[in-house]
């Protein structure tokens, strides 16, 4: 008699107010992890798609070693001082052969670079009046001031990979802008941007997204 396999375990890190993963026809346990109670109390109440929620930090929360089949953390760690210590954190709570997704802006791109030289009024500016987002800013709603430590770059991601017994299986750089004229507008400048660099930044994507798998111990 056949066997009802187990749901993944799946931790959102820093899972904010909304699931973008769609996993239809897969069983799955998501357990949500953000240190902003406003955005975290948001998603339980209006979305509900959370079997368990965690209020707390990322590099400071403690979770079982090895609870986890997927950790999946979009657009967190260029806000956190010290990602070294949450990827690590990371790793430890990643089952063998687990996955780890992240996304993040690339530091090395025309998008991340503007974002890390202008100021944090500057992000909620152009959240609010760009995309279209009145509560940018409010407690519990992006943007959060940013960090950008040059970990979360190509390079610096793999790196870490290789001196933390993970594989890094895939990286690809894409952009994250939506349909509207002002978003195809902000896509088209950072490309003339990126040509104006003469190839220090890039102009042809704005953010990255890394595949990490955990090696057997």
């Amino acid at each position: 008699m056949a066997t009802t396999p187990e749901p993944i375990q799946i931790l959102e890190a820093g899972c904010g107010r909304a699931w973008t993963v769609p996993l239809e026809g897969i069983r799955y346990r998501l357990t949500g992890l953000d240190m902003d109670p406003e955005a975290l109390r948001a998603r339980v109440e209006s979305v509900g798609d959370l079997d368990e929620a965690i209020v707390g930090d990322l590099r400071t929360a403690t979770l079982p070693e090895g609870r986890f089949d997927v950790i999946f953390c979009a657009y967190v760690l260029e806000h956190v001082p010290d990602p070294i210590v949450v990827l690590e954190n990371f790793r430890r709570w990643l089952q063998p052969h687990g996955l780890i997704i992240i996304r993040v802006p690339d530091p090395d791109s025309v998008y991340g670079f503007l974002a890390r030289i202008t100021p944090h009024w500057f992000h909620v500016a152009i959240y609010r009046y760009v995309f279209g987002n009145p509560n940018a800013g409010k407690p519990g709603f992006a943007p959060y001031p940013t960090h950008y430590d040059r970990l979360i770059s190509f390079r610096g991601m793999a790196a870490f990979c290789e001196t933390n017994d993970l594989y890094l299986r895939e990286a690809v750089a894409h952009y994250q802008f939506g349909r509207s004229m002002r978003s195809r507008a902000l896509a088209w400048m950072t490309s003339i941007l990126g040509r104006l660099s003469l190839g220090r930044l890039s102009g042809d994507h704005n953010n990255l997204t890394f595949i990490i798998e955990r090696r057997s111990p």
